[in-house]
């Protein structure tokens, strides 16, 4: 394939400017990949737009819901920077175009090792690190890599693999670094937990989220999709064994076969109406509760040093201006994650504390119990440009829950007491008064 097929330009000169004539730099972004990758993959460009990895749109309303907002339309540019918020609504969307929205295909992400990637289809098509200028190793989606670039910091994806990042705080961080100058992959060290049981057989992330769900709608897999056999019939992936009952799982990107093992604990007949599986299962959860996120606007950034590494290559670069005395002071400004543009005000990230040995549970849509995380437990304030308080803490409405059902990929033997884990919760749910539960 000839260069200008993706790039366009002119390739029947040799002069510069005329080959470049109305070249496409990035021709896999978002705007561009309709036209250019829909040209031989029209079906995948088309599933994909509405996908919620492209539009954003469950996490977006998730938090607008929160702080009692309506839902956002299904594109995620329509949220605007507010350089000067009058609302508690315009500073929300701020701190989500500018800090939270720093995943999606329309920004290169944060300038670590292990998060950098491609725009609009070359964020999930190539590996991170390696999208530059001049290399074109567009590949299917097969190594966790990819997905992690994403999938980072105590969100679901790198528990699969253990990890639970350090708190941000220099004193709780990783001490005993050897020359200073290393850079975390992930812009912030982890501990190294105990990784899910299908991470520890050699499953990668896409031997269960395929493309049907990664790109289309198909709902997110099941546990009793593969290991209750009555409902595995279909799947493609998994296949009798002609010698045994038992189910073979065949890896799509590795090749690798593992036997299935099925359901015959009787308390999955107990418990499968009133539980999940992951209320029994997930070995450990992301309880980060509460989330700060607090904007400065103006530059007396050195009481702030402790907390430069937060996960924002830009607040880690800007306040380490301020420490090194030698250097030059940045101003104070974070980008617009669509557009590029710098505007004023860092918005930087804290926690009150970071737990995974409190397993917290509440209920599904269904009622069933199941794993929750104080995901949108958040607070918002934000510091002017004279470093006048001008929004002091806003929490999210009374009426919506701050703990909400999630997934932990932390899947492992339930145990002894996993009916003493149901049991403690309902019993803890009774004692509350309504008002308490949140």
């Amino acid at each position: 394939m000839a260069c200008t097929v993706c790039h366009a330009g002119n390739d029947q000169t040799q002069e510069g400017d005329e080959a470049h004539r109305n070249l496409i730099a990035n021709p896999a972004a978002a705007e561009h990949a309709g036209q250019v990758c829909g040209g031989c993959h029209g079906t995948a460009v088309a599933m994909v737009a509405t996908n919620d990895h492209y539009t954003l749109s469950g996490h977006l309303n998730t938090v607008r819901a929160a702080f009692g907002l309506p839902e956002q339309p299904p594109d995620p540019q329509a949220l605007q920077a507010a350089a000067d918020p009058a609302t508690a609504a315009e500073l929300l969307d701020d701190v989500l175009r500018r800090r939270c929205l720093r995943c999606h295909v329309y920004y290169q992400g944060d300038a670590y090792p292990a998060v950098r990637r491609g725009l609009g289809c070359a964020a999930c098509h190539t590996q991170p690190q390696e999208f530059s200028a001049g290399n074109h190793s567009i590949t299917k989606p097969q190594k966790d890599t990819v997905c992690l670039s994403c999938h980072y910091s105590n969100h679901v994806g790198f528990d699969y693999h253990g990890r639970y990042e350090h708190d941000f705080n220099q004193e709780y961080r990783t001490p005993y670094l050897a020359p200073t100058d290393i850079q975390p992959p992930y812009g912030v060290e982890y501990h190294q937990l105990e990784g899910d049981v299908h991470f520890q057989a050699g499953l990668v992330c896409v031997d269960c989220h395929d493309q049907s769900g990664v790109m289309g709608a198909a709902p997110p897999p099941s546990c009793t999709g593969c290991h209750e056999y009555e409902s595995i019939a279909g799947r493609g992936s998994a296949a009798a064994s002609p010698a045994a009952a038992q189910r073979i799982f065949t890896s799509s990107a590795t090749g690798l076969q593992l036997p299935i093992p099925a359901l015959r604990h009787p308390a999955h007949n107990v418990y499968r109406d009133k539980a999940t599986c992951l209320a029994c299962h997930a070995r450990w959860t992301f309880n980060d509760g509460t989330t700060h996120l607090l904007r400065i606007d103006h530059d007396d950034l050195y009481d702030y040093f402790r907390l430069s590494v937060d996960g924002s290559s830009e607040v880690q670069r800007i306040i380490g201006s301020h420490i090194d005395f030698d250097g030059e002071w940045l101003d104070p400004v974070m980008t617009d994650k669509f557009t590029g543009d710098e505007m004023v005000g860092i918005w930087l990230q804290g926690y009150l504390e970071r737990r995974w040995e409190r397993f917290q549970l509440t209920r599904d849509k269904s009622g069933r119990i199941t794993p929750g995380r104080p995901i949108v437990d958040l607070r918002l304030s934000w510091i002017d440009g004279d470093e006048n308080v001008r929004f002091d803490n806003l929490q999210p409405v009374p009426e919506q829950p701050t703990l909400l059902p999630y997934a932990p990929h932390t899947v492992g033997p339930a145990g002894l007491f996993y009916e003493e884990r149901l049991r403690r919760f309902e019993i803890d749910e009774l004692s509350l008064r309504p008002e308490q539960i949140r």
